[in-house]
């Protein structure tokens, strides 16, 4: 097994409950387990000459406990994730949280995620790309660039390992969003790139989308894109209408923004949708974050499809690789 000085540095940032769900429902068993499958995964890696990745222990780490520590799953996966970055360079290329641009478009709140969790660990992505005027986006910032800051914020959430292993909540609002917006991002080309990049090409574990004031042409609009979306992710989407009551039954009210709160209400909150996105975009700013994107968007990682060879499948599951 292909094993790196910085593994024995590893050290699990897992709350209790989240531990406890790695072990039960992802087969992440102990620390031991854990390193061997790693290394497993890294050794295939290192013999493929089709595929330049980061190897180090925690980016590795991700992709299997998005596919439950099965190998082929974790290979799947992480082939997908290079090969869209590989096929979209204006979408994954040269990405810097500092630049203007990207500054612009997250602190519109096109896109953010709160830092609470919810009773299973969870977080919630709070998709608000209705408020995109898709014309004043391309004359402001450039479409590619919109696309650009949400694979930042994925790429940003990722790393988080409660993340990893309990998942996250999508709460599409799509308020006001206009035929214009919808077709230009959700349909067509960038539609179908956008399926490629989310579906089994990030090393997140979507568990529920759910979409609050889908607008009165959703009925046309869906038959689009559902046959885009894999037949999981449509059983795990749900509408709420015009109901935020019917929301905070999936999403506990706290973990909201005030702004989608009752204004009677006093109890526990994410803060305003300005304090999460400040907060959001500090923590993107950081010299470590900022480094690391700035590398894992560069020229050095990616697939080289034409010398890709047909790979043998593990002879042995992590999961028979139990040491206690």
């Amino acid at each position: 097994m292909a094993v790196e000085i910085d593994d024995a540095k590893f050290v699990s940032k897992l709350d209790e409950k989240s531990k406890r769900k790695a072990k039960e429902e992802l087969q992440e068993r102990n620390d031991t387990d854990r390193a061997i499958a790693v290394q497993t995964f890294r050794q295939w890696i290192q013999e493929q000459d089709w595929l330049k990745t980061p190897t180090d222990f925690s980016f590795l780490l991700r992709f299997l406990r998005t596919r439950k520590y099965s190998q082929l799953g974790a290979r799947e996966t992480l082939e997908n994730y290079w090969t869209v970055r590989t096929k979209f360079p204006d979408w994954c290329k040269n990405v810097d949280p500092g630049e203007k641009n990207l500054q612009e478009i997250l602190k519109s709140g096109v896109m953010l995620c709160p830092k609470r969790y919810d009773s299973e660990g969870r977080r919630v992505l709070i998709d608000r790309t209705a408020i995109i005027d898709v014309n004043d986006a391309k004359k402001t910032w450039g479409l590619q660039n919109v696309f650009r800051a949400l694979v930042l914020v994925h790429d940003w959430i990722s790393m988080d390992e409660n993340v990893q292993v309990n998942g996250v909540q999508v709460f599409f609002d799509s308020t006001d969003l206009s035929w214009s917006t919808a077709t230009t991002i959700f349909t067509g080309e960038n539609g179908k790139n956008l399926a490629k990049m989310y579906q089994r090409a990030q090393p997140i574990r979507v568990k529920r989308i759910n979409v609050y004031k889908e607008p009165t042409f959703f009925d046309a609009i869906f038959p689009i894109v559902k046959p885009l979306m894999t037949e999981k992710m449509n059983q795990r989407m749900k509408l709420h209408g015009n109901s935020m009551v019917s929301v905070y039954k999936d999403i506990d009210k706290s973990l909201l923004p005030t702004e989608y709160l009752p204004d009677d209400y006093k109890g526990p909150s994410a803060g305003s949708l300005q304090t999460v996105i400040d907060d959001m975009i500090a923590d993107m700013m950081t010299p470590e974050f900022r480094s690391y994107i700035q590398n894992l968007s560069s020229d050095e990682y990616g697939v080289d499809l034409s010398r890709r060879k047909k790979d043998n499948p593990p002879t042995e599951s992590f999961r028979k690789l139990h040491t206690e």
